[in-house]
């Protein structure tokens, strides 16, 4: 499992956490520190927020309150480190965790986590702000094999075979393809199934509408195609026979940049 480092950001404004605020907070944080790695930077407690009030003097001082003391309960809890803000924003993968939505600015937005759906351990691989992250480093990958390691945690509705990535090469240079790659198996990943259920299992018409609403060329099965895909594949306990006749195009529709898939069983 690809795990990511998060790091607490210290807020704006101090003053103005809500109650509801830390209980998103203490959400985030139940999460991370289930399904990835949570920091707090030692350099938080002397930043100061727009009235120049740091956490500090927000958890300790004369800002105490009730709120205050949850907040103390929930940073005190997690593991401390000595990066600087400076140089988390130099590593090359990395999420922030804000205290409060107004703490994220537009330059961070993109690797923020705002909130977490399904907060129950038991699907904490369903679409959050944690999957969006890693999908955004994701199109920054240059080797296939890299790609094919962290593709479980990009796309958790997909199975993939195990031989998937095999012919990988042929899809050209991966520091060249990933970013429409990536684009592909999301639209898969996110709606494919459920179009596919809307329209009652009309492959024409589910393909259809990937070309017209989601810029998606897709074709079904094509001459001589359905030896060469018809796959086993295990998921669970059971094992299952599945053809491989779909398959989205690359960029434009005469390529042979390819990516075969099925409906499901």
């Amino acid at each position: 499992m690809w795990k990511l480092d998060f790091y607490i950001l210290p807020s704006k404004c101090y003053r103005n956490i809500t109650e509801e605020d830390l209980r998103k907070l203490e959400e985030k944080v139940t999460y991370l520190n289930c399904c990835e790695k949570l920091y707090v930077p030692n350099e938080i407690y002397d930043i100061e927020d727009e009235e120049k009030i740091t956490i500090a003097d927000f958890l300790y001082n004369n800002e105490q309150s009730d709120l205050s003391d949850l907040l103390l309960e929930i940073i005190t809890k997690q593991r401390s480190c000595a990066d600087t803000y400076e140089m988390i924003a130099q590593k090359s993968e990395y999420g922030y965790v804000p205290i409060t939505k107004l703490d994220i600015t537009e330059d961070i937005a993109q690797v923020c986590v705002d909130q977490i759906k399904n907060i129950e351990l038991e699907k904490c691989w369903k679409m959050n702000d944690i999957v969006s992250i890693k999908r955004f480093f994701m199109i920054k990958v240059n080797d296939y094999k890299l790609y094919e390691n962290r593709v479980r945690d990009c796309f958790p509705d997909l199975v993939f075979h195990e031989e998937a990535f095999r012919f990988a090469s042929e899809l050209g240079k991966c520091s060249e393809v990933v970013e429409e790659l990536t684009r592909h198996l999301i639209i898969l990943n996110d709606v494919g199934k459920k179009l596919y259920d809307y329209h009652n299992k009309n492959e024409r018409e589910v393909l259809s509408e990937l070309s017209s609403g989601y810029n998606l060329e897709c074709s079904g099965k094509g001459s001589n195609e359905e030896r060469r895909f018809h796959k086993e594949i295990s998921y669970g306990n059971q094992t299952y026979q599945l053809t491989c006749n779909p398959h989205t195009k690359l960029y434009e529709k005469r390529t042979n940049q390819r990516i075969y898939f099925c409906w499901g069983a």
